[in-house]
């Protein structure tokens, strides 16, 4: 039994009674080296003799190698693949080696899940991770992933590392403290070794609680206190001279297995030079064990100092003894890796073997691997030339892997050096993409300058171009764009197949927001015989309002993402279909998309899109009155937008506040949110209104608060633009805003005006709003029976969506024009967005596992869910939430609502 650990062990007893009764958990145990967290799995362990064990440790070497570490833990249940969804086991057969392929990680973090899953369906299953800190970082990810999703299954997830922060950090933590006096007395009594009543005050004093260093700290060493600070760095040096007590052929053995975990290639490696018996005495000193074949360090301790206290040439002869030892093509990345760690000087042969390592580490989703490959190949790298090309292909496969920082150094550090003007120009674009995310990419003005740049082809100068447009566009500057836009096409005709449309696409997008649709219209509708592009510049095609040329799009480029597994196609595709499905009044629809995207892209690191999709989700928030939502996410969206500089998103999550506040009856709280933004726009120098669509709003909250003045300035700026864009959405608003603003007697025609463009149009929500103002003016003149047939018709539409706000206001002036109505109620039926979005693919017809594979969960969870979506619609089958969900898209409605009544009696 541990000493002084009753909280931790109750912690951890709870998470392992918890598995057996099915309901899953994870927790990390975090602490300083020799504190007791091996301790603490070793007892978990104990425990646990009635679980399936699973358990893997992380050794610093094995860093390097892709997937490495989730091959030692899943090894024993790849007999499971078969079991599930094909496409997560294709991505970890590829990801572990078992056969070709380029694994998307997500896919492989759902497999890791879905194998462990199908585990626990024949026992409970306990995962121990110890020295997390260590694993690759390909293997983390996925373990992480599955840790993070566990549910309703028996599994129960320990992770032990060190450090102030790790990738699992997001896990509940279990923070592992110093043992207290009394605790730590008891323990150093157990000593093999038994400390002098005289020396006890100074070895307690000296090991500071460290449980490791109670037991192995030497009494003399507790002496010299307080010459070593703390106990981590007094264990340091009491392993450091155990290991100088050693002979110098022991250390040299030693050195061996702190530079390679596989012991045979260790054995090899002794042989190799000429080392008898290299290993026995480090056995005799408690420094190693050899159980079952294998090598294992006292403590992690142990192996960090004997590799940090050889020489550097001592280091470089036992790398390359290990690269020989390690022969086989299977053994290629190790011996490379050896190889490169042996180098003393450049070495192109060495610097070519590493790159063709991070040409198969990429190959298997490992890109942080491979960018670090890159990175030594780099260092090696005699050419400068080469070295410049091999820090930008690190600075990509390190932005792949995730670590946008380190990408961005490496870029940075490549660009000055690089002397080929294509390279210098790629390398510019790199340093600009990563910094774009976190709202600090370069100035325009760098990259006007580097077109100044002899021996650019056409490809980059359009791409160069193409930032600099894609800028003054986020800015509103149209005029500075449209300005660039001739330029720009005229590159684009010559640039690589890819970015020819891409960069065609910026040139009509500058025309678009200037005003000159007669030359965008023909470029988009070039671009449109690309399939994928009217998805990749969606909000440029919801401008135009051609809504079927995006949905199509959307949904085959989509479908093309599941198959890939390119999960950033998803998450951009989903929230630029949340948009999509918000402009035509499809709150159920918009709601699943925008769901979709918003944790796939946080598990991407995607801020930008991320932002997209919440400022969707929080207008789908203000339809229905969910105040607090519809602020959280507007919120964070408009920060993130602000942060990138691009004002339409910007704009759009301010636009969803301001129709909270219009839909609760808030006027003024409207003109608070999109008064800023329409200034802004009256500064700016763009003309296209579909791309300020918060003005409408604006107008109608002007025109509520009795602010008459400031709305008919407004609508005679937007009218005008109105007509010459031609886009109904925008042209109805407009006839709508007039109505509000017109006299009792005159306010007819704008109405019928509006009416008439929407009621053929699918701007469902837009039509019930202009129902809506068009019935309170009749109202108030004295029209009640007119009054009605428009009131009745917008409160069907509300309430058929769940927009509870806009369905009371309208409740209200049917009650006043006489018609009875009931009080609008939520349906107690209400989905979560998961819940909702796994509703909807049954509803296709789609099995658990289909599901699972194409939301990156695991089957057992979307049972879960499924479970739980039943119950809230009391029913009991897949073809009764079939049904529901027909009855719902044939009348634009809300799944969740579809249960409640006609609330018009």
């Amino acid at each position: 039994m541990l000493i002084g650990r009753d909280r931790e062990l109750g912690q951890i007893a709870a998470l392992l009674g918890e598995a057996r009764r099915g309901r899953s958990g994870a927790l990390a145990i975090v602490g300083e080296p020799g504190v007791g967290k091996t301790a603490l799995l070793e007892e978990a362990r104990r425990q646990a003799a009635d679980l399936r064990v699973l358990a893997g440790t992380g050794v610093e070497i094995e860093s390097e190698l892709p997937y490495a570490n989730l091959h030692e833990l899943l090894r024993p249940l790849l007999a499971l693949l078969p079991r599930i969804p094909a496409s997560q086991a294709r991505a970890l057969a590829a990801a572990l080696a078992l056969e070709d392929g380029e694994p998307d990680a997500l896919a492989v973090g759902a497999g890791t899940l879905s194998l462990l899953v199908e585990a626990a369906e024949e026992a409970a299953v306990l995962v121990l991770l110890d020295d997390a800190h260590w694993l690759d970082s390909a293997s983390s990810g996925a373990l992480l992933f599955a840790a993070r999703r566990v549910r309703a299954e028996q599994i129960a997830v320990l992770v032990a590392y060190r450090g102030s922060s790790s990738v699992f950090d997001p896990l509940p933590r279990l923070e592992l403290e110093p043992l207290g006096r009394e605790d730590a007395r008891r323990l150093l009594r157990e000593r093999t070794e038994p400390v002098s009543a005289a020396d006890e005050t100074r070895v307690l004093a000296a090991a500071a609680g460290n449980p490791l260093a109670l037991l192995e700290l030497p009494v003399e060493l507790a002496h010299e206190l307080p010459s070593s600070p703390t106990a981590h760095e007094r264990l340091q040096r009491a392993f450091s001279q155990r290991l100088d007590a050693l002979p110098a052929e022991s250390r040299l053995g030693l050195l061996l297995a702190a530079a390679e975990p596989e012991t045979s290639t260790v054995r090899r490696a002794a042989e190799i030079q000429r080392l008898e018996d290299p290993l026995s005495a480090a056995e005799v000193a408690g420094l190693i064990r050899a159980e079952d074949g294998a090598l294992t360090f006292r403590h992690p301790v142990v192996r960090s100092l004997v590799y940090a206290e050889a020489s550097a040439g001592e280091r470089a002869a036992a790398h390359r003894a290990l690269a020989d030892a390690l022969a086989t093509e299977a053994d290629r990345d190790r011996r490379a890796w050896h190889l490169g760690a042996s180098a003393e000087g450049p070495d192109e042969v060495i610097a070519a073997l590493l790159e063709q390592t991070a040409e198969r580490a990429i190959t298997r989703g490992g890109h942080a691997a491979a960018a670090r490959a890159l990175e030594r190949a780099a260092r090696l790298s005699p050419d400068r030339a080469e070295r410049v090309r091999r820090l930008y292909a690190a600075s990509r496969s390190e932005y792949w892997g995730g670590d946008a920082a380190k990408a961005g150094a490496l870029a940075e550090e490549a660009l000055p050096l690089a002397e080929d003007p294509l390279l210098h120009a790629d390398l510019l674009q790199q340093v600009h993409a990563v910094g774009e995310w976190a709202g600090a990419g370069l100035p325009e003005t760098v990259f006007l300058r580097e077109l100044e740049r002899a021996g650019l082809d056409d490809d980059r100068r359009a791409r160069l171009l193409y930032v600099v447009v894609k800028q003054r566009l986020d800015r509103f500057d149209a005029n500075g764009a449209v300005s660039l836009a001739p330029e720009l096409e005229q590159y684009a005709r010559g640039a690589s197949t890819w970015w020819q449309p891409r960069t065609l696409a910026g040139a009509a997008g500058a025309y678009l927001l200037a005003g000159e649709r007669e030359r965008a219209i023909p470029l988009f509708r070039e671009l449109a015989a690309h399939p994928a592009m009217p998805a990749g510049f969606a909000y440029d095609y919801l401008a135009l309002e051609w809504y079927d040329e995006v949905r199509a799009s959307l949904a085959e480029t989509l479908r093309q993402g599941r198959t890939d597994g390119n999960v950033l196609r998803i998450v951009w595709n989903q929230s630029a279909g949340a948009h999509l499905e918000l402009r035509q009044g499809r709150l159920s629809a918009a709601l699943a998309a925008a769901a979709e995207a918003i944790p796939l892209g946080e598990l991407l690191g995607v801020p930008a899109i991320v932002g997209i999709a919440s400022a969707a989700l929080a207008a789908v928030h203000a339809w229905r009155g969910e105040a607090d939502a519809c602020n959280a996410r507007a919120r964070a969206a408009a920060a993130t937008a602000h942060a990138t500089g691009d004002r339409l998103h910007e704009g759009l999550a301010h636009q969803a506040l301001g129709l909270l506040a219009l839909g609760t009856g808030r006027p003024a709280d409207a003109i608070v949110e999109l008064e800023p933004l329409a200034r802004r726009w009256a500064r700016s120098t763009v003309v296209e209104p579909a791309f300020v669509p918060f003005v409408p709003d604006l107008i109608e909250g002007y025109a509520l608060s009795g602010a008459t003045s400031e709305a008919r300035e407004l609508l005679d700026r937007f009218a005008p633009l109105a007509r010459v864009a031609t886009g109904t959405r925008m042209l109805a608003a407009c006839a709508r805003c007039e109505g509000l603003l017109g006299a009792a007697d005159d306010f007819d025609s704008a109405f019928s005006s509006g009416l008439e463009l929407l009621e053929p149009s699918p701007h469902a929500l837009e039509l019930a709003r202009t129902r809506l103002a068009y019935g309170e003016r009749l109202r108030r003149v004295g029209r009640r029976r007119e009054a009605r047939i428009q009131l009745q018709a917008a409160h069907d539409a509300f309430a058929a969506v769940g927009a509870t706000p806009w369905e009371t206001r309208v409740a209200a002036e049917l009650r006043a024009t006489g018609v009875q109505v009931k009080a609008a109620t939520r349906s107690g039926s209400d989905l979560t967005p998961q819940e909702l979005h796994i509703a909807a693919l049954v509803a296709e017809g789609k099995s658990n596992k289909e599901i699972a594979a194409a939301i990156y969960l695991s089957p057992k969870t979307v049972e879960y869910h499924l479970a739980n979506t039943f119950r809230k619609l009391d029913i009991h089958s897949r073809a009764e939430l079939a049904r529901i969900f027909a009855q719902g898209e044939a009348r634009e409605e809300t799944p969740a609502h579809v249960l409640s009544e006609n609330l018009v009696a």
